[in-house]
């Protein structure tokens, strides 16, 4: 497979990928390209950009939940399908991945994995001749060497640029291409879980329209348009087709809106793949689950920031508990999970009645609860056989309480601090913070969907 494509990473968070990743896709779909955006790592928000961006959805590249290289790149390869230019953003720190010892998927793993030449964001409005040395840091941390050149952000003037430009191109033999000045007015929105999702953001289109016609002239396009282009073929390993389950035209719910959608993209593709006909309905728009539903996925997002619209509508609520009491097969992580419980506190103390199919109560928190990645067996055989794992992760503010008669939880997680029970389990509802890369085990899935 040849295909122009690039790597955008930076020292850490809060340098300026998003903004450079999303104005370069941006640009070279104004000039006819198909872009296809890939963010590294569990990120639901930041391909919520690219598509603003490009007009295609943004897709997920994780090594350590897609399990191996030849996974990420058969996921790059389909991701592909169609388009002409990849551009992939890079998640924290360039050498920020499952372990602190190594660069396991980290940005620069994928980076090697996909052949990707590298350009390195960093923010040099604090900085003179040092920026340099942080450059060169980057370029002898480890081997090979994949970065092919800087971009500066975060500049007040270009007398600044042309000073760090000198240091950085004589001390490291990378090539900066160009500078983005300080604009308070293109920084991303921000909450609790990040930066605020593009639906949410009202400035989005705004934003990535200025981004892209100033970069014309603050950025050196076709500098960058060479590198893209310098990437070498990267080889595709063959992979069979999952078989599809017995053609039962099996039926699953998806609630998809502003309050819920976080969904991994290879989880709703793998369920069609497998013979599954999606239906979309929106609970904060009053949606009731399509009645040809034979089970139900809640998705994560922000219920806690629409808790008061989604729990004024009582009947509607009720409605979901007597389908849900009633036996309907129910997988909810996270924002999905809390849209379940009995009631939602938020930041303010607020209490709303949910769903009620969950007896926990949730309560927001101003310090994040939990992060990272997480191995998830079962505990039972509600929807997955018991013993079962799966890959993923928990990002979250908020805890749950217990009530009586919530002793059930739904699966051991497992991740770098140890190992704990969470989430809730009753006879056909598995419900939990954790989001699980459904791909990380198809038999499993196959045994749920064959369970309809």
């Amino acid at each position: 497979m040849e295909v122009p494509r690039i790597v955008i990473t930076a020292p850490g968070s809060d340098e300026g990928k998003t903004i450079v990743a999303v104005g370069l896709m941006a640009i070279f779909h104004q000039r006819g390209y198909q872009v296809q955006g890939f963010k590294v790592g569990p990120d639901y928000i930041d391909p919520s950009y690219y598509l603003l961006a490009t007009g295609r959805n943004g897709r997920n590249l994780d090594l350590w939940m897609q399990g191996s290289s030849s996974e990420t790149v058969l996921a790059f390869a389909k991701a592909m399908a169609g388009a002409d230019v990849a551009i992939v953003e890079g998640v924290m720190g360039y050498f920020d991945g499952y372990d602190p010892l190594s660069n396991d998927a980290s940005t620069y793993h994928v980076a090697q994995v996909l052949r990707a030449p590298v350009i390195l964001v960093v923010d040099g409005q604090h900085s003179a001749r040092s920026l340099a040395a942080v450059v060169l840091g980057f370029r002898r941390f480890t081997e090979p060497d994949l970065l092919a050149g800087v971009v500066i952000t975060k500049i007040r003037s270009a007398r600044h640029y042309r000073l760090l430009k000198t240091a950085i191109e004589s001390e490291t033999a990378l090539s900066c291409y160009g500078f983005i000045p300080y604009h308070q007015d293109l920084e991303v929105a921000h909450r609790q879980l990040g930066i605020l999702p593009a639906v949410e953001n009202h400035g989005s289109r705004g934003m990535i329209e200025r981004l892209s016609k100033e970069f014309l002239t603050q950025l050196d396009i076709d500098g960058i348009w060479q590198v893209m282009t310098s990437a070498s073929a990267l080889p595709i390993p063959k992979k069979s087709p999952s078989p599809r389950i017995s053609p039962r035209h099996c039926v699953i719910a998806v609630a998809r809106d502003k309050a819920f959608n976080f969904y991994y993209p290879e989880n709703l593709e793998l369920l069609e793949e497998l013979g599954v006909r999606l239906a979309y309905f929106s609970p904060l728009a009053g949606e009731d689950i399509p009645k040809n539903a034979q089970a139900l996925y809640l998705g994560g997002g922000f219920p806690e920031e629409f808790a008061d619209s989604l729990s004024s509508q009582r009947d509607l609520l009720e409605s979901y508990r007597d389908s849900i009491a009633g036996g309907l097969p129910t997988l909810a992580e996270c924002g999905g999970y809390m849209f379940l419980a009995k009631e939602l506190i938020d930041h303010h103390g607020d209490g709303y009645p949910m769903v009620g199919i969950v007896p926990h109560t949730v309560i927001m928190h101003n310090r994040l609860q939990a992060v990272g990645y997480r191995t998830a067996t079962m505990i039972s055989d509600v929807l997955f056989p018991a013993g079962a794992t799966f890959r993923g992760h928990e990002f979250h503010y908020s805890q749950h309480n217990q009530g009586e008669g919530a002793q059930c939880a739904a699966y051991l997680l497992e991740g770098k601090q140890g190992k704990h029970y969470d989430g809730y389990s009753g006879p056909n509802v598995l419900a939990g913070y954790a989001h699980l890369y459904l791909p990380s085990n198809i038999p499993a899935i196959r045994h749920w969907l064959e369970s309809f």
